[in-house]
């Protein structure tokens, strides 16, 4: 590490953002820090051939009802391992329905849960798999145990026109009800209490505060004096206990906890720490306590908020209140009212920087007594910290930094009837992950933790091809670590399906469960490499977080209710489709930051070019800092507009002045490194290529046709090797791109992470490459800085190099005349001659088929000397034997293979396997109560073997 590496990490440390004073170490696994190695002991390619349980993809696995026998734990344990998979995390959830066969529930943390965690820590160990738990049950923390001053609190807003002069009546169960919240989980013992009455005009154009009425708290009914003319009465409304946990299992379901109260928050984790911690003797075996998704359905307050307000803030933030409050709705959305105060000019302004500031406050607070605590308690308890922090209550970006494993979400969204192939249009990685991600890169974290493949669009209808695409998307986004969403305890006794809570019926019975182990192969290898490295981002990115807040507040992240900018998450897609890599940053990092000969560093991770997309609103602090870097000779964007005022209402007047002459000197002084450019439109893939060119941002890999299916990550391994993942999130279209690498030193190798092979990568003269890329296809490529051809894995380069497998069939005969046998599910058969082949689910006579379908037709003498076979559109996984011989299997993109040498004229028969998806079975099956809730409105999907078959001369 180099001395300068090391003033900026002491600077990094020392700004606070990092928990590491006073905390113990804990207990450290593999690829967590960096790893050392060389060339010559190449320990990069030896873990990329053998990955170690935590590069495996993990699941979550639902103990459904917690309805557990130590037997089942440990069978499911071993289904797990024989399918590649390297962890589980414990998660006790609510029983999904369906027949539970009379097993009884057991509470979360009696005896005989602690004796089924005690089974699974011990089964995990001996299976060297590894093992988390998450911490209560379902989501947000809660239990039936909390006491009433311990459950969250909303300061909710109802609000009326009056007409004065004279006295009005109004009954509390009115205003009470009218600002009760409107949201998916609530709580029975939710109890309400008004808390203030206010009087403001109808308009206000420049800020008055409201007057604050007063009242009988003991009365049923309140007599209410109303001065002359319209106004508007607002009643604050404090609810109590108002949510319940989301799928919470017994013992650990009930109300949620105040997470705003850091005595409440430490002794809900204290009771898992004394109860499970000690029967256990200790937390040997646990990797992480992992917090789930923080949906508190709007909850912003607790005893001393106006005093912290006012503390942080530096004022009053009562009189503002019923302006910046609203009614929540579902996921703490407001519910617009039509009886509030027309703000305009001033009063609008004041009243958006309040809100900013509150905003903050309640981010400020969770962060401090909910997040820092906990992450202190795993670390206290030997465990590492395993958080999704994002929603309402947390900054997208720094609450993961203080996190141990951040965790962000990636869904698989349905593919329309398999019309859908094509991911660029709905990516499957969610807003969060760049965030999430990036805080990691600012942490030195090279584990990013990822709940993948999250699916409730299309149970039953997963595809091992969907996974794939849904999975390098993530590693797009920035995840090094898959916990697949997730693994359902189900004893086999239960009737077909099983218990289902969610997901892709990761299951045995599952008909392509067999081949799972090879999507679980390739995605270690390539968990392994990528956490055994640095990402690489040449570019920052910084979104208006203040002014949305300011605005409209925080967003309910995964899915916020608007993007702001529209147009914001696709910045940071359009600049790796043109070879260049981004991260997010935020004020807080970018003040932090050391700024010199034109680069923004901050510990390890330094940048060239700083883009603000649309940002109006700055701190003086960071806009000076932004002005540092451009003086440096760093390279400032300004999408759409510059900054030119501050953030926050205390002395705004004169911090907007400020940061109005800071970056107007700043665009003035050095035009040559500011830059002010349009907006995207709908294209950010052509839109930063012409950035490139007029900002004169140059990629670290030139290639010749971006576009919006092809995206790519840089890595930097600890042995100095320059590491590239490119991926084709298109089912349907494969691209070949000419690649130019200008300043990366080394050999290139294609690393396949399906086979654990490498192959010297044929380069032109000039050093570039040509990438194929067929449908829904990725190349792992690694630049090695010695040249030897001995490390080719599987013999002769020239001969075995798989791109030769990967070009499609341009020429050749179509195969007809076939029979297809239909082995159901069921246990029915069916054969049947097949003059042209079909969409099963086109038919209703086999629209409802799901198992395994065999094609099967002869070759006569005059075609036999085929070269390859196309077996060109398939849906599901498809095998393929020539006279009894397997020539292997194809689980996603172009279903292609090379036919083994025959002598001319001479005739065989070519077999074809496809094994489907279960969906279009349960859809035409209403007897099936659970398959049948999860399809019966998924449309019917494409099933078999589609062709054209072709065979190539």
């Amino acid at each position: 590490m180099s001395t300068s590496h090391h003033i900026t990490r002491r600077t990094f440390i020392k700004s606070g953002i990092i928990l590491t004073a006073g905390i113990p170490v804990v207990r450290t696994y593999p690829l967590w820090g960096h790893t050392s190695g060389s060339a010559t002991d190449d320990r990069l390619f030896s873990m990329f051939q053998n990955p170690p349980a935590t590069a495996k993809p993990f699941v979550r696995w639902w103990w459904n009802g917690n309805k557990l026998a130590a037997g089942e734990i440990l069978r499911e344990l071993d289904v797990l391992q024989a399918a590649g998979i390297g962890g589980v995390e414990i998660n006790s959830i609510a029983f999904p329905g369906g027949d539970d066969l009379a097993i009884p529930s057991m509470d979360w943390l009696s005896p005989e849960w602690i004796e089924m965690v005690k089974t699974a820590l011990h089964g995990a160990k001996e299976r060297g798999m590894v093992c988390d738990i998450i911490v209560g049950s379902g989501w947000p923390f809660g239990a039936e145990f909390l006491a009433h001053d311990e459950r969250s609190q909303l300061m909710s807003l109802g609000g009326r026109k009056v007409r004065g002069a004279g006295t009005i009546a109004l009954p509390v169960a009115d205003l009470l009800a009218q600002a009760a919240p409107d949201i998916g989980f609530k709580y029975d013992g939710a109890t309400s209490d008004l808390h203030a009455l206010y009087l403001a005009p109808l308009q206000m154009e420049r800020f008055t505060p409201p007057v604050r009425l007063p009242f009988d708290a003991a009365a049923d009914v309140l007599q209410l004096d109303i001065p002359e003319g319209e106004h508007v009465l607002y009643a604050l409304v404090r609810v109590t206990g108002f949510q319940a946990v989301i799928n919470g299992a017994p013992g650990a379901a009930g109300p949620v906890l105040n997470h705003y109260r850091q005595d409440v928050v430490e002794k809900f984790l204290a009771r898992m720490s004394d109860t499970l911690f000690q029967a256990l003797d200790g937390t040997d075996g646990f990797r992480a306590l992992f917090c789930d998704s923080m949906e508190l359905e709007g909850a912003n307050w607790c005893p001393d908020f106006p005093a912290e307000f006012k503390r942080r803030r530096g004022y009053d933030v009562e009189p503002y209140l019923p302006f910046v409050l609203y009614r929540v709705g579902h996921m703490g959305h407001a519910i617009d009212s039509a009886d509030s105060t027309q703000l305009s000019g001033a009063a609008r302004e004041e009243v958006a920087r309040v809100r900013h500031d509150f905003f903050v406050t309640c981010m400020d607070i969770v962060r401090d007594r909910f997040l820092i605590p906990y992450t202190r308690w795993c670390r206290k308890h030997g465990c590492r910290s395993r958080v999704q922090a994002y929603g309402r209550e947390f900054h997208p970006l720094e609450a993961s930094l203080h996190v141990d494993i951040p965790e962000c979400e990636t869904w698989m969204w349905s593919n329309d009837g398999g019309r859908d192939r094509d991911l660029s249009r709905r990516p499957a990685y969610t807003n969060v992950n760049k965030f999430v991600a990036s805080a990691a890169h600012f942490a030195d974290r090279r584990v990013v933790s990822c709940e993948e493949a999250t699916n409730t669009d299309a149970v039953f209808n997963a595809t091992l091809e969907r996974l794939k695409l849904t999975g390098d998307q993530s590693n797009l986004s920035g995840v090094t670590h898959s916990i697949l969403h997730g693994f359902n305890y189900t004893p086999p006794a239960a009737p077909f399906p099983g218990w289902i809570r969610y997901g892709m019926f990761l299951n045995e019975r599952n008909p392509w469960w067999p081949f799972f182990p090879l999507w679980a192969a390739y995605k270690a290898r390539l968990s392994a490499v990528l956490q055994a490295s640095d990402a690489f981002a040449d570019i920052a990115v910084m979104h208006p977080l203040a002014d949305m807040w300011s605005l409209y507040g925080p967003q309910r992240d995964p899915f916020p209710e608007r993007h702001y900018p529209e147009y914001q998450y696709r910045v940071w897609e359009g600049i790796h489709h043109n070879g260049n890599s981004c991260d997010y940053i935020s004020e807080s990092i970018i003040r932090q930051s050391l700024t010199a000969n034109g680069v923004l560093r901050y510990a390890h991770r330094q940048y060239h070019t700083l883009m603000l997309l649309e940002v109006e609103s700055l701190s003086p602090a960071t806009a000076s800092a932004i002005a540092r870097f451009a003086e440096s000779g760093g390279r400032v964007v300004l999408v759409g507009r510059a900054p030119y005022k501050s953030t926050g209402w205390k002395n705004y007047k004169r911090n907007d002045r400020r940061v109005a002459q800071t970056i107007a000197t700043m665009q003035r002084r050095y035009p040559a490194q500011v830059f002010m450019v349009d907006a995207p439109a709908d294209d950010a893939v052509a839109w930063f290529g012409r950035i490139q060119q007029q900002c004169g941002i140059r990629p670290y890999v030139h290639i010749d046709r971006p576009n919006a299916c092809v995206s790519q990550i840089r890595h930097r391994a600890d042995d100095d090797r320059t590491v590239f993942f490119f991926s084709n999130c298109n089912a349907d279209e494969g691209y070949t791109l000419q690649c130019a690498f200008p300043d990366i030193a080394g050999v290139p190798w294609l690393w396949n992470p399906e086979t654990g092979e490498r192959f010297r990568y044929p380069a032109s003269a000039d050093g570039s490459l040509t990438i194929q890329l067929p449908p829904a296809a990725s190349q792992l490529i690694v630049f090695d800085t010695t040249d030897d051809a001995s490390a080719n894995t599987a013999g002769d380069a020239a001969a075995e190099w798989p791109a030769a497998a990967l070009s499609s069939v341009t020429g050749g005969v179509a195969l007809t005349d076939w029979t297809l046998r239909m082995e159901h599910l069921n246990g029915t058969v069916q054969e049947q001659p097949l003059p042209a082949l079909f969409d099963l689910s086109a038919d209703e006579r086999t629209r409802a088929f799901a198992g395994i379908l065999y094609y099967e037709t002869t070759v006569d003498a005059a075609t036999a000397a085929g070269r390859r076979l196309d077996l060109g559109r398939v849906y599901g996984v498809s095998e393929v034997t020539v006279d009894g011989q397997l020539l292997g299997c194809r689980w996603y993109g172009r279903h292609i293979y090379r036919l083994p040498n025959h002598p001319t004229g001479q005739r065989f028969t070519i077999r074809v396997k496809i094994t489907t998806t279960l969906g279009n079975y349960f859809k035409a099956n209403p007897a099936n109560a659970i398959g049948h809730a999860w399809t019966r409105n998924q449309p019917w999907q494409p099933v078999g073997l589609l062709g054209p078959v072709t065979m190539e001369y």
